[in-house]
């Protein structure tokens, strides 16, 4: 049975771009802020080509469209003005067809566009080697491109690296290798008690020592040899504050 035809450019002038409807056939009408949002990513980095709009013909308006899968993408490209790609899919799919792939489609985890990047000509350096980074270290991507980025906040960086804006250079890798190894002294650097696998992997515990790790003033290896020697409460504690306070005790002693 086809379910589908071939790929359809939809450009500006075409009568089809403004006769698509939006919010039936099982979707929800996007808000105004995650259309801004996507029109924002779609003009750093125009990938529509790879997602076309899922539309099936109006029973009722001739020449109208209802979107099955794509609606933000459609009302992001109104907003910028930009041609979008259509496919058209078959009659006999139902309304419930239609509900169900749209409640259960799953979004990308950034894991999913790191590996997608990294298979991209011009985007392949720096992602395969932030994969590598990922895949070989115990810290969180939300710690791991904080690092990318030399900061401590997190604020922008999943959308800077979904929008496959992540750099690669020397003064990259060298910073990059020098804080994943300061991490990973971490796992042997204290017996009383041993640091935990789910500290060693908690966000808000890698965030306190990245935190630390960028204040001028701390001095890290007098940390670990204090820790070393000092019993500490890391596997008690849960918020970054607290974490924060424990890594300047130990430091100040």
């Amino acid at each position: 049975m086809r379910t589908s035809s071939s790929i359809k450019l939809v450009n500006t002038n075409d009568p089809t771009y403004n006769k698509l409807t939006v919010g039936e056939g099982g979707n929800r009408t996007p808000t105004d802020r995650s259309v801004l949002r996507l029109a924002t990513s779609i003009s750093n980095c125009n990938l529509l080509e790879y997602r076309p709009i899922l539309v099936k013909k109006e029973t009722k308006k001739k020449g109208n469209y209802v979107i099955i899968d794509g609606q933000t993408r459609y009302l992001a490209c109104q907003h910028l003005g930009y041609p979008f790609y259509m496919q058209e899919v078959d009659k006999d799919i139902t309304e419930g067809m239609l509900s169900i792939l749209n409640t259960n489609q799953n979004n990308w985890t950034l894991t999913n566009f790191g590996d997608y990047w990294s298979k991209q000509p011009r985007k392949k350096k720096a992602y395969s080697k932030y994969m590598e980074y990922y895949r070989t270290h115990k810290v969180t991507h939300g710690i791991l491109l904080s690092i990318w980025r030399g900061r401590t906040r997190r604020w922008g960086n999943n959308q800077h690296f979904k929008d496959g804006q992540l750099q690669w250079n020397t003064q990259i890798q060298n910073h990059v290798d020098d804080m994943l190894h300061k991490f990973k002294r971490l796992q042997y650097a204290t017996f009383n008690p041993s640091l935990s696998p789910s500290t060693l992997k908690k966000q808000t515990f890698q965030s306190a020592i990245l935190t630390a790790l960028y204040t001028k003033e701390f001095d890290y290896n007098k940390f670990l040899k204090n820790l070393y020697d000092t019993k500490h409460s890391f596997n008690k504690l849960g918020k970054t504050t607290a974490f924060l306070e424990e890594i300047y005790r130990i430091e100040n002693l």
